[in-house]
């Protein structure tokens, strides 16, 4: 009964969480994974259990896309970059202990995350309209910023998603829409597959939880995309900043109460 218990709360807490993801672009594994820390997973098992589960976010995401017969648009720029520099990124970020430490680059990434949250809700028009022309200054620093994100993917539990969504928006110039849609197929799909594999080579999963996992990403996703096709534009701002500001607190949050 207490096996029930356990996977019933981890159902509701998935899918709630990776409804809001799919929505903002991101934040998923701020919930997530300290969950299955809480339900008694080891650090690195609950960190590859919930890369294996929030591959399905994407392809949830994807689901809903092509049933609702909207023509959802690669930028074929953005795709080559996420998948060649970000793909090896996100396998050296899962192989290696970057540098800095821990808690520097999570109390770091904490208040960039707010601070993103903050900017993307005062900043009038922000993801409204898709930039015509990108210049090739924008290209090589968003190609940069892919590549740091990518390594703290495979490196951290959390933040690559919103993170990855900013940059599309902010340098790439994708209006937020399509931006968090991209965000669903490479960050949350090809990336967390990548990541689930390369740490799933060096630790176990907790395969037992999986399937309530993935059914309960599956249905979050999906009907999270649901409401961002619905949704307007200024709507889904809205929900992507206060969704960065909550996640970069909890972020700060838990580097602190690690150190103490």
């Amino acid at each position: 009964m207490d096996e029930v218990i356990r996977q019933g709360i981890l159902f509701a807490v998935s899918f709630f969480a990776n409804l809001f993801a799919s929505v903002s672009g991101g934040g998923a594994g701020f919930v997530q994974f300290p969950l299955l820390i809480l339900l008694g997973l080891p650090f690195a098992t609950a960190l590859g259990t919930h890369k294996v589960a929030v591959v399905f976010l994407g392809i949830g995401a994807l689901a809903k896309q092509r049933r609702s017969g909207g023509a959802f648009c690669f930028d074929r720029q953005v795709a080559l970059i996420m998948i060649f520099l970000g793909f090896p990124a996100v396998v050296l970020g899962s192989l290696i202990i970057i540098a800095i430490p821990a808690h520097v680059a999570e109390i770091t990434l904490g208040c960039i995350t707010v601070a993103a949250g903050v900017y993307s809700l005062v900043k009038k028009g922000f993801g409204g309209e898709r930039l015509e022309h990108r210049s090739k200054a924008r290209t090589f620093i968003g190609a940069l910023l892919i590549i740091v994100i990518g390594l703290f993917s495979g490196s951290l539990s959390s933040g690559a998603g919103l993170f990855a969504t900013l940059t599309l928006v902010g340098v790439f110039g994708l209006d937020l829409k399509s931006a968090i849609l991209h965000t669903m197929v490479f960050v949350a799909t090809v990336w967390n597959a990548i990541g689930a594999v390369t740490v799933g080579m060096a630790t176990s999963i907790h395969w037992q939880w999986i399937p309530t996992m993935i059914a309960a990403t599956l249905a979050g996703s999906y009907l999270g995309t649901t409401l961002l096709i619905k949704l307007p534009v200024r709507a889904v701002r809205v929900i992507f900043s206060l969704v960065a500001v909550l996640s970069g607190l909890i972020l700060i949050y838990a580097a602190f109460a690690k150190r103490g």
